[in-house]
């Protein structure tokens, strides 16, 4: 089985898009689109703007993003945007 990946435990605008974070796309295409958000701690809009990013990039793939373990807030954040359906 493919491992999940992992979200970091701050993901703000400056941490999508550093370097050591900058291969998202692959990192997720490896772990199957399957994404573990247990460690988000600390989170902005950035988060959810790049699952859905990478929910664009699975269905192209012909795959579905798969979001495990969401905290509360950022359930509660994809409500308020109206894209509760990524972390459904």
């Amino acid at each position: 089985m493919t491992a999940m990946l992992a979200l970091p435990a701050k993901l703000n605008h400056e941490e999508v898009a550093s370097s050591k974070n900058a291969n998202w796309l692959e990192q997720a295409r490896l772990a199957g689109w399957q994404i573990d958000a247990a460690g988000l701690q600390t989170f902005d809009s950035s988060a959810l703007a790049l699952l859905l990013d990478l929910r664009r990039k699975a269905v192209a793939a012909s795959a579905s993003l798969q979001v495990h373990n969401a905290p509360a807030r950022l359930t509660q954040l994809a409500t308020l945007y109206g894209v509760n359906e990524l972390i459904a």
